[in-house]
């Protein structure tokens, strides 16, 4: 494997990102805005001790921020090149180390075609390549979870325990690692009759030292335990990421990994043998596509092994078609491949631009976010509907706002008033009671325009004798609360 092929393809899909993150003037999503805005903060004034910026959540109690890696690897992107601009490229960049560490895994492994199998996971899915180009720690979490895989290959076990405390202290997904590495060795038993305890021995101790070795310990561990086991097991009942697709959409959003997924299993059964690398990146794949049926989010995870099962199985197929002969069956496929990779690039690329839209809107709030940070004292509350939050908090640290960031975490701070909460978002909340002062007391209401904050709106309109309008544009409206009125 030559190093100028490593660095070709980093060029290549350091490309494909940077198109696609550039295409729009803005960041990409919503999470991209918070964690750069915390990185920043982090650069200014050292580690975050405590998160008072969404009052009303879990995150204002015994904070300990459980991706503080993240924050270190995001500040040199901002002191080079500001906040917006740095969330950008380095969205970009740690995509395109993803996809270039995929490639040199295959390499490694002596896949033929290693560019093609990389592009195909590029492309797969637009709803996933969308989510590359998110500022988030996904592409780092799947550049460490390829990782993983090659130090339980090649037995070196120093580097599988770093590689979990790293895991540790970028994302709490790191138990999705501890659970590819049981997976490993429970295919190693399997196929090799041996028990090899250092596979999770020396992982188990990375995480040990990652959750001990911390500057948040020990409140690192409840957050942790809150995080993996409350917040993402509720969060399906919030947020439209951990819920399942419809059946068409599933099949839609993962119809190239399913086709050679199924084809995987058809070369499986004509040949009627199955390696020990085969059955393990196939066993993941069948995992992760039940989950993904439960939950939308795990897509991040089935389509990289369904490629893998694929690109292995298929690899160990070649030989049998060059023994008959196929040669020219072979030169067609490797036709039809080059087609393959072109016509699913033009068709991200196409479907990328309706996906950039669903956030884009929040760019638009930049007339309100100016008037607060130039009008609204510091320490202020601001009640506001949670998705603006990230935006909000990106353009002004300076103010409180009581949601934010995940709507779990509002539920388990206090569900009797994230009910009502809800009800004042949904519409369902009647009566003289203004709720938003009772349990929130803010100094000021934020309220966009759109259908997110339609029903915010009239429950404000419903109550106005307790709000005044100080600022307002097509798109936004700040409302300040007339304390001397309310009873």
């Amino acid at each position: 494997m030559h190093p100028k092929n490593i660095a070709l393809a980093f060029a290549v899909f350091l490309l494909i990102f940077s198109i696609a993150q550039f295409m729009p003037p803005n960041i990409i999503g919503f999470d991209g805005y918070y964690h750069i805005k915390a990185a920043e903060i982090v650069k200014e004034k050292g580690l975050i001790r405590e998160f008072p910026w969404a009052k009303h959540t879990i995150l204002s109690e015994n904070y300990a921020d459980i991706q503080f890696l993240f924050r270190l690897l995001q500040m040199p992107f901002i002191a080079f090149f500001g906040l917006a601009l740095g969330a950008k490229i380095s969205a970009a960049l740690f995509a395109a180390l993803a996809f270039t560490i995929f490639y040199w895994f295959l390499c490694k492994s002596k896949i033929k075609f290693p560019l093609f199998w990389s592009l195909l996971y590029a492309f797969a899915s637009v709803e996933l390549m969308y989510r590359f180009l998110l500022g988030r720690q996904m592409p780092l979490a799947i550049s460490l979870i390829i990782l993983t895989i090659y130090f339980l290959q090649e037995k070196k076990y120093l580097l599988l325990g770093l590689a979990s405390l790293i895991f540790v202290w970028l994302y709490s997904g790191f138990v999705i690692q501890l659970f590819i590495i049981l997976a490993y060795f429970l295919i190693e038993k399997i196929f090799t009759k041996k028990i090899d305890c250092k596979i999770i021995i020396y992982p188990a101790l990375g995480v040990i030292a990652g959750l001990l070795i911390n500057p948040y310990f020990p409140n690192n561990i409840s957050m942790l335990y809150i995080q993996i086991f409350k917040v993402n097991l509720l969060s399906n009942l919030y947020n439209v990421e951990w819920k399942p697709w419809p059946f068409f959409e599933l099949i839609k959003n993962n119809l190239v990994a399913l086709v050679y997924f199924s084809l995987s299993f058809f070369i499986i059964i004509k040949n009627k043998k199955i390696s020990k690398m085969d059955a393990y990146f196939l066993s993941l794949a069948i995992f992760f596509f039940a989950y993904t049926i439960l939950s939308r989010r795990m897509q991040e995870y089935f389509i990289p092994f369904a490629v893998l099962a694929s690109a292995f199985i298929i690899n160990d197929y070649f030989p049998s078609l060059e023994k008959c002969g196929k040669n020219k069956l072979l030169k067609i496929l490797k036709i039809l491949g080059i087609i393959l990779i072109i016509a699913l690039g033009s068709i991200s690329f196409a479907v990328l631009k309706k996906s950039y839209l669903d956030a884009e809107f929040l760019h638009d709030y930049n007339g309100c976010a100016e008037w607060m940070k130039g009008n609204i004292p510091k320490g202020s509350l601001i009640f506001t509907n949670a998705y603006a939050f990230p935006y909000l908090f990106f353009k002004n640290s300076d103010l409180i706002y009581t949601h934010g960031i995940d709507l779990t975490y509002s539920y388990l701070h206090d569900p009797e008033k994230f009910e009502r909460y809800m009800g004042i978002l949904q519409g369902n909340l009647k009566g003289k009671t203004d709720f938003i002062v009772q349990d929130y007391a803010p100094d000021y209401v934020f309220s966009g325009k759109l259908k997110q904050d339609v029903q915010l709106f009239k429950y404000v309109v419903a109550h106005k004798e307790n709000y005044k309008a100080v600022y307002e544009d097509e798109w936004c409206a700040v409302l300040k609360i007339e304390k001397k009125k309310i009873e």
